[in-house]
């Protein structure tokens, strides 16, 4: 608009011009969002079935340990700790892998003159983040069968 009033030419805007552009990055964007979710979503409910199952396996040595003395407090902090180490594990390895394919990735992705076709710039930080929201997911995918593991009655859990 400033450019038509100073000139008198006809003059668009880019952004104007480019809604379209515009709109498919901002879908892109909230897909990679809701697949994120979806795939966090998906961890957590694997580990909260493995700790799901390990309770229901596990429900006569969780009645021992209650039985001699161990206290609800405790068998909640055992399983949410398992959570937490399973989502950190699971984290670390992911990473792991994902920095081997992110090298061999760039062993093959090259020009003929053996210049990268694209750099990847890779933030360490981001392993960081990876790990925490990792812990984090198991540590809440956790609490439910934490929770159940806790409120089981020692004497009803030896018995079967």
């Amino acid at each position: 608009q400033a450019i038509q009033q100073q000139t008198g030419l006809e003059a668009e805007s880019w952004i104007a011009s480019n809604a379209q552009f515009f709109s498919a990055l901002a879908a892109q964007s909230m897909s990679n969002t809701i697949i994120r979710f979806f795939v966090g979503l998906t961890a957590a409910l694997g580990i909260a079935s493995v700790l799901v199952v390990s309770v229901v396996q596990k429900s006569k040595e969780i009645g021992i340990l209650r039985a001699t003395g161990s206290s609800r407090a405790q068998i909640l902090r055992l399983f949410l700790l398992q959570g937490a180490l399973m989502g950190l594990a699971g984290s670390v390895v992911g990473a792991g892998v994902g920095w081997l394919f992110l090298n061999a990735w760039r062993g093959i992705a090259i020009n003929a003159d053996g210049t990268p076709i694209f750099t990847i710039n890779f933030d360490p930080m981001l392993l960081v983040y990876a790990a925490v929201g990792a812990t984090l997911v198991g540590t809440l995918a956790a609490l439910f069968p934490a929770l159940q593991a806790a409120r089981l009655d020692p004497a009803v859990a030896i018995r079967g």
